[in-house]
């Protein structure tokens, strides 16, 4: 689905209430949003505007191009939908049942198809070392099989690195990754240590 086909399905009165943007608006708002960086460094465009603090935006940049991420303001920003037509597809459904998108995103994040490029996009960004929000919202991406990576991750100073690393083990367990799980688990900020022993839980019981 292009997004002209994907801007012409919403024209509809079905999607009145989701705050869903015509072509225009989406363009408008992501103007104002200048500034933010994964909708900057994603090349993001906003794709709703419900009245909350939380949008989803389509992603223009590669590896992550064509999926949807859900920006939000208090919580986890991460990929939700592979593609605008799954996004349609759970629009299309809460509109139905009266209830928020966000009711139907995916428990985990779809896992990018290029893990290489995924995993050198964020080794760029953390060489930068100012945009680990940005980071922080693709972990949910990755496969897990990049330990060096996952290393990197649960080291760094930013402790929210660390933190969504365990989330993500502790989600997708497995006996290779026992070794940075354990780090995380002897991390000295709690918030990474609690997820930790989470995810030391997980990957025992998967064994």
């Amino acid at each position: 689905m292009t997004p002209d086909e994907y801007f012409d399905a919403i024209d509809d009165p079905l999607f009145s209430a989701l705050g869903l943007l015509p072509m225009d608006g989406a363009s408008e708002l992501t103007e104002a949003f200048s500034g933010q960086p994964i909708v900057d460094e994603l090349q993001g465009l906003v794709l709703d505007d419900p009245d909350t603090s939380d949008h989803h935006l389509l992603l223009g940049r590669a590896p992550l191009e064509g999926g949807v991420l859900y920006l939000a303001h208090d919580g986890q920003s991460r990929v939700v939908f592979d593609s605008l037509e799954d996004f349609l597809a759970a629009a299309r459904e809460a509109a139905e049942q009266g209830d928020d998108v966000s009711d139907f995103h995916p428990d985990a994040s779809p896992v990018a198809q290029d893990q290489p490029a995924l995993s050198a996009l964020i080794n760029r960004l953390l060489d930068d070392g100012t945009l680990t929000d940005v980071v922080t919202a693709l972990i949910p991406s990755l496969d897990l099989s990049d330990l060096a990576l996952l290393e990197r991750l649960a080291t760094d100073e930013d402790f929210y690195l660390g933190e969504a690393v365990a989330i993500e083990i502790a989600r997708r367990p497995s006996q290779t990754l026992a070794p940075i799980a354990r780090r995380c688990a002897a991390h000295p900020h709690s918030q990474v240590a609690n997820a930790g022993r989470r995810a030391v839980e997980q990957v025992e019981k998967s064994a």
